[in-house]
């Protein structure tokens, strides 16, 4: 299952980079966060409480930067795992000038999900996927001055 999307940000590259390989800001931008348990340079792991009618309880998510090349391509690896329910989801993140500022193409794919959530029609998954991305680039884009 694969999403994908174009974000325009009125920042230049480095600017937009910047933040995208702060973990402690991408954390606080994460949708629904109970908590952050670990922070490191290229990576953290939280606690959220998502609010999906097909899982209930709180997921351990874990974000890790598997690829870089700055200021233009930035690949990121996200493992959810709950009571009974693991997904993995792999983001690329490409950069480009944009007349105002920097143009953000993304796309994930859902590499794998297990247990109660194998079961879940693709429908759901991807309705579910896309109120949380849309969340995710609103809160993203509310927390960069100018944009």
């Amino acid at each position: 299952m694969n999403f994908a999307g174009t974000e325009q940000f009125d920042i230049a590259p480095p600017d937009l980079w910047g933040r995208l390989n702060d973990m402690a800001f991408i954390a606080s931008v994460i949708p629904d966060v109970d908590k952050i348990e670990r922070l490191e340079p290229t990576g953290f792991t939280c606690k959220v409480r998502p609010r999906f009618s097909f899982l209930t309880g709180s997921l351990e998510l874990n974000f890790a930067i598997v690829e870089s090349a700055p200021i233009e391509k930035l690949i990121v690896r996200s493992r959810g795992k709950g009571i009974g329910a693991a997904i993995v989801v792999d983001i690329e993140i490409h950069l480009t000038p944009a007349a105002t500022g920097t143009n953000l193409d993304w796309t994930g794919t859902i590499v794998s999900r297990e247990g109660l959530l194998k079961p879940v029609s693709t429908s759901l998954i991807q309705g579910a996927a896309e109120r949380i991305i849309q969340n995710l680039w609103q809160k993203f884009r509310a927390a960069i001055p100018h944009s």
